[in-house]
């Protein structure tokens, strides 16, 4: 598994990210009652929908934090950052948006990014060059470890994954998936591109016949994560940078 080098720890104001250099954004997910004024309308209602109060934390944290992070490289206030979700792989504008979020700033926007979250942490992937993708999974997310290899792993991931000694491959998977949802979100396509096609194992995909797959290739990198948790970062640029951010707990940034 290829990593990136040591994270450096930085200030809270970066630049757009350098060539080879990514930014990573680390937020712990909970009840944050002042972010709600972050939110549009549509948002704010859609948080009120929630039922449970993790899954509600989860989408306020996400959204509010998308606003703060973009403030940084667009300089804008955070209630000004405007984020595009529509789908580049489809014809006509689905109902719902299910595109890979990006910043409505610019065309293209200064920064690409990525967002993932468990229901304790969120991250956040900015790049200044090409595109990327981030996911964040939490150890026992996986179900029917039965099943489930023989439904996401390429014929030769199963073959290295059953080789292994049986306590090594909840782990195994569990590392093996966040490079795949990183890969996929990367292009935007989510599960329409199988995972069963997307080889893993080494520094970059080797992707099957999935239509739509980008031509360049895709870069994987294991990334630092919390306890308990595997996170990975995929990449059309080669990162030799990580940088990582925190934000502050800011006040009530209304409009």
């Amino acid at each position: 598994m290829t990593e990136v080098p040591a994270p450096v720890h930085e200030g809270i104001r970066p630049g757009i990210p350098a060539p080879g250099e990514c930014h990573l954004w680390h937020v712990p997910v909970r009840a944050r009652p002042d972010w709600y004024a972050l939110l549009d309308r549509q948002e704010r209602a859609s948080a009120a929908r929630f039922t449970r109060a993790p899954a509600r934390d989860v989408f306020l944290t996400s959204r509010a934090v998308q606003r703060l992070v973009g403030a940084h490289y667009l300089g804008v206030p955070p209630h000004a950052v405007a984020v595009r979700r529509d789908c580049v792989h489809c014809a006509t504008e689905p109902p719902v948006p299910h595109g890979r979020p990006r910043f409505a700033h610019g065309t293209p926007p200064p920064v690409d990014y990525s967002v993932s979250h468990t229901e304790e942490h969120l991250l956040v992937a900015v790049t200044g060059h090409g595109v990327v993708g981030v996911d964040i999974e939490a150890r026992g997310s996986l179900r029917n470890l039965d099943v489930l290899p023989g439904a996401v792993l390429t014929p030769a991931e199963r073959e290295h994954f059953t080789a292994l000694p049986a306590h090594e491959r909840p782990d195994w998977l569990l590392t093996a998936w966040t490079r795949k949802e990183a890969a996929m979100k990367l292009t935007g396509l989510g599960l329409r591109a199988a995972p069963r096609h997307l080889d893993v194992r080494g520094p970059r995909v080797t992707a099957g016949p999935v239509p739509g797959w980008p031509d360049t290739p895709v870069h994987l990198y294991a990334l630092p994560a919390p306890e308990a948790h595997a996170a990975a970062l995929a990449s059309t640029v080669p990162i030799t940078d990580l940088r990582t951010h925190t934000l502050p707990e800011p006040r009530t940034c209304a409009p």
